[in-house]
């Protein structure tokens, strides 16, 4: 089996307390996430992350910092739905948008059966959100100073 590494740029876009998220299922489970993807060769992190999310979502964002990143290397985890090849190095930016009237499924998303849903922080715990790991910084996101570097978390 072949190895496979990707970049992916995330949108951490917090409105009213609540998280906006893409839910997705691959033929795996629905499961919610971070808006954004793969960072394509010739981009900047920002230019990927603002090109993924007028995709995705039809807004424009301003990303404002990194925040978080992690590694997933999928050996390391007890997981079934993903090829034990597989890591994604992640980083994850704050953005601001000024314009949510344009918010929908883009023309690429990614699972034919996405879905675009607001989580309140106080319920991230309790949903379908990963990666839990993160859920703590992105409740106390106000308090990050620097960029947080968590490791291979899930």
């Amino acid at each position: 089996m072949e190895n496979i590494f990707r970049y992916s740029i995330k949108a951490i876009i917090i409105k009213d307390n609540k998280l906006l998220v893409e839910n997705c299922d691959y033929g795996r489970g629905r499961f919610s996430k971070l808006p954004g993807g793969g960072h394509q060769w010739g981009e900047t992190m920002e230019q990927a992350l603002i090109r993924e999310c007028k995709e995705e979502l039809c807004i424009d964002v301003k990303p404002t910092r990194l925040v978080l990143a992690r590694d997933y290397i999928a050996k390391n985890h007890n997981t079934t739905i993903d090829n034990p090849n597989f890591h994604q190095a992640e980083l994850m930016f704050e953005c601001e948008v000024d314009d949510f009237s344009t918010l929908c499924v883009g023309d690429e998303p990614d699972s034919e059966s996405e879905e675009i849903k607001w989580i309140d922080l106080d319920e991230l715990e309790q949903s379908d959100f990963i990666p839990k790991a993160i859920i703590p910084h992105l409740k106390n996101l106000k308090n990050i100073k620097e960029t947080i570097v968590l490791g291979d978390v899930n």
